[in-house]
């Protein structure tokens, strides 16, 4: 071997050692989520932006859409590998046959008033309880999910029967101004969307009860799902995904009442910060519990949303029971 050559080796040789972090680094594993502009996803937006999926190696595309129902089609179709749904819509696809899972908690309704979601009516209507709305329009943001179901449970509790009832849909942020404008009855809100309703046309609405807190205190209310094969063949990009969110929910839980969550919520709701500090936050999950999803399929089954479902037990995988 020549000089040169050896002079060459060595030169190689030192190199490697430099060049090694970056040939075996492993670009982030990419996760497309749907989700829905709502409080419940604040601890996802914080985790995107605290960079705590980042340390996870993972990299989240969020996909808006108008509800979580409308999101669970493409997890089937793969263009999603998680969807942030209501629980029952998860549940109904469950029954239809598809392999949704619960993947990882996201929040419950409030273990009493004020709560995240409320009852609104045009003032003067006359409508103070679930009696009155029987023969009218009112609003869910879609179909057969948690918020009109609880809404329905509100409106039996409240007097009315929930069958002489007429639900249109109508995404959240547009129930207001169709509230206002008299093309719908009644609408069942979700916040930011309560509060920002109220402070905009507080001179036509006002709120007449908290219908899942007043129907299903501290119930299961939202999750996110992602499909059984992906989760048994891929369950440690799922705990990865579960860390980086919980870190995400305490994040959250530590800014509430603070500028910094305002800040969030604002840039992923469109809502204004400053309509944002009279905002009532859900309670925040880590874990989902067997008795709660039952809880859930046990309601179902009184609103005509029966039919046969698997055990809790064997919905929830591991990464969503905390």
């Amino acid at each position: 071997m020549t000089g040169i050559t050896r002079r060459a080796a060595l030169g190689a040789a030192l190199a490697l050692p430099i060049a090694a972090p970056a040939l075996l680094a492993q670009a982030p594993t990419k996760l497309r989520v749907s989700v829905i502009p709502v409080l419940d996803v604040a601890p996802l937006h914080a985790a995107i932006a605290q960079g705590y999926f980042a340390k996870e190696g993972l990299e989240i595309d969020t996909s808006t859409t108008a509800g979580g129902a409308t999101g669970l089609p493409g997890l089937v179709a793969g263009q999603f590998r998680l969807a942030f749904s209501n629980t029952v819509s998860i549940l109904l696809g469950v029954r239809e046959g598809l392999d949704f899972r619960f993947a990882a908690a996201s929040v419950r309704a409030q273990p009493q008033g004020p709560d995240m979601m409320a009852v609104l009516v045009r003032k003067g209507s006359g409508i103070t309880n679930g009696k009155g709305l029987e023969g009218k329009r009112i609003a869910s943001n879609t179909r057969n999910n948690t918020v009109w179901l609880r809404g329905m449970a509100w409106v039996e509790k409240t007097g009315g029967d929930w069958r002489k009832v007429n639900t249109v849909e109508v995404p959240f942020p547009q129930m207001a101004d169709a509230l206002a404008g008299g093309q719908i009855d009644a609408a069942l809100f979700s916040e930011p969307f309560v509060t920002a309703a109220l402070q905009s046309h507080g001179d036509k609405l006002e709120r007449i009860g908290w219908f899942i807190q007043e129907t299903a205190p501290g119930s299961a209310v939202a999750q996110y799902a992602a499909m059984k094969d992906d989760l048994d063949k891929n369950g440690e990009v799922f705990e990865r995904f579960s860390r980086g969110l919980n870190q995400g929910v305490d994040w959250v839980n530590n800014e509430i009442g603070k500028q910094p969550l305002f800040n969030l919520v604002s840039g992923f709701s469109r809502v204004p910060v400053e309509r944002l500090k009279e905002v009532v936050f859900p309670a925040y999950a880590k874990d989902l519990t067997e008795a709660e999803v039952g809880e859930v399929i046990a309601t179902m089954s009184k609103f005509g949303l029966g039919g046969r479902y698997p055990q809790p037990r064997d919905l929830i995988f591991r990464t969503a029971r905390g």
